[in-house]
């Protein structure tokens, strides 16, 4: 999890206060940040085998144990934040879930709103797709986003997210992917001066909990689980918009340059080539692609 000032910390302060009211004290919440207990891989495996018994975790992460997961970080599937969010509240995201609980025995009790990753550097402001020529940035490992940002001519360059800072200020990395209040609030706005609304991949953010556990509450319980999760879902939804606002105001007073270029000329590198190497990649990958475009069509 990530720090203390984030909305995702606040969302399960969120829904710790709210089990605790509901339950009188009953069901009680210990909330570790900052990634106390491990990065989110290793948070996932831990609520596997019910070490631990919740996390909140990022869908590429977990493309390991459903590869289908994969095709939500399709490059420039989403045309909004609303519109990712409200595919993954719908069928597609109701879909992931059922393979994800029946292949790990993990339950996703929901996404959080977490919107685009955009990419940050230190050399220059990206506003045509020749700006991210040659750029070395830090991109989560994942066979389709380091795929995507390698068919934009980028050095995509996986590496720990507690390194970025320091790769940064030594010149190891140029830059890298984030949205916005993970940029400021891991304090990169101090490095990289130069952030840009890209909105290449949409990043699905869940929040899971060991399925044997949740079973094994009362009934009662269980459902205040639900109701309280979803209300603290939609808490940090409005938190998440609201500290947006706030970290391009903070990146502005730090002298970080934004730009938001238009994004058409960018699709026709990884569209449909990326696409196409997924659907080749994935068992029946076509059919599932056609699937997810047609269920998440804005109406």
């Amino acid at each position: 999890m990530l720090s203390t000032g984030s909305e995702f910390h606040l969302m399960a302060e969120r829904f710790r206060d709210l089990m605790l009211e509901r339950t009188d004290g009953r069901f009680r919440v210990v909330v570790y940040p900052s990634g106390q207990l491990g990065g989110e891989r290793v948070a996932f495996e831990q609520i596997q085998v019910g070490a631990v018994h919740m996390a909140i975790t990022g869908t590429p992460v977990l493309s390991g144990w459903v590869p289908e997961t994969q095709v939500f970080d399709l490059p420039f599937l989403f045309e909004t934040r609303d519109h990712g969010l409200a595919a993954m509240n719908g069928p597609a995201g109701d879909g992931w879930r059922n393979l994800l609980l029946e292949r790990t025995g993990v339950r996703s009790l929901g996404f959080l709103d977490y919107g685009f990753r955009h990419v940050y550097n230190t050399r220059r402001p990206v506003e045509t797709p020749a700006d991210l020529a040659g750029l070395k940035l830090r991109v989560l490992q994942n066979a389709t986003y380091l795929a995507a940002y390698s068919a934009l001519g980028v050095q995509a360059t996986p590496m720990n997210y507690g390194e970025v800072y320091s790769a940064l200020q030594q010149g190891v990395i140029d830059g890298g992917e984030a949205n916005a209040v993970g940029f400021v609030s891991s304090r990169l706005h101090e490095v990289a001066k130069f952030y840009s609304f890209t909105s290449i991949t949409y990043n699905p953010i869940t929040l899971l909990v060991n399925e044997p556990f949740y079973r094994g509450l009362p009934v009662e319980i269980r459902e205040t689980v639900d109701r309280s999760a979803a209300e603290a879902l939609a808490y940090q939804s409005e938190v998440a918009r609201r500290m947006e606002a706030d970290a391009i105001e903070e990146m502005r007073e730090a002298g970080v340059e934004i730009s938001r270029p238009n994004l058409a000329p960018f699709a026709p590198a990884v569209r449909p080539r990326i696409w196409d190497e997924l659907a080749n990649r994935l068992p029946d990958g076509e059919a599932l692609i056609a699937r997810l475009v047609a269920s998440t069509e804005r109406r």
